[in-house]
């Protein structure tokens, strides 16, 4: 990874075949990769967005642990719910119901940002691009 006149030569050349891309009506991005480069991604080779505050998840496997995380949260919950019923509790409060479902929606959500990382991985791998750092 070289910095310095070599870098900013091919950082232009980069930018002027992104925009000569995006002018034919490709939709890209723009981004640095995880080895200095800047490089024009199409969307599906991209992945997880990786921008904004906070920790990011960038890894198929930092995905799949969060995924695996929360179905055995879920699981645990749904197995101490049951032995509330079976010990006789079975006046369930609606507010739990509703936990319940925006844990589902949440773990949708990062099952599809599994999915999707994953794909981007494998076309990234195929197309020899490195990863995004950004």
């Amino acid at each position: 990874m070289s910095t310095g006149p070599q870098r900013d030569v091919r950082d232009q050349q980069a930018k002027a075949w992104h925009d000569q891309a995006v002018a034919g009506g490709q939709k890209r991005l723009l981004r640095r990769a995880s080895t200095g480069e800047l490089v024009s991604y199409l969307p599906e080779e991209y992945g997880v967005g990786r921008t904004g505050i906070g920790p990011k998840i960038t890894t198929v496997w930092g995905h799949a642990v969060l995924v695996a995380s929360q179905v055995l949260i879920l699981v645990l919950f749904f197995y101490g719910l049951s032995i509330g019923v079976q010990a006789g509790h079975t006046n369930v409060p609606v507010g739990l119901w509703i936990v319940v479902a925006f844990m589902l929606l949440i773990l949708a959500y990062t099952t599809w940002n599994l999915v999707k990382e994953a794909k981007a991985t494998a076309l990234r791998r195929q197309r020899g691009l490195p990863t995004p750092a950004e």
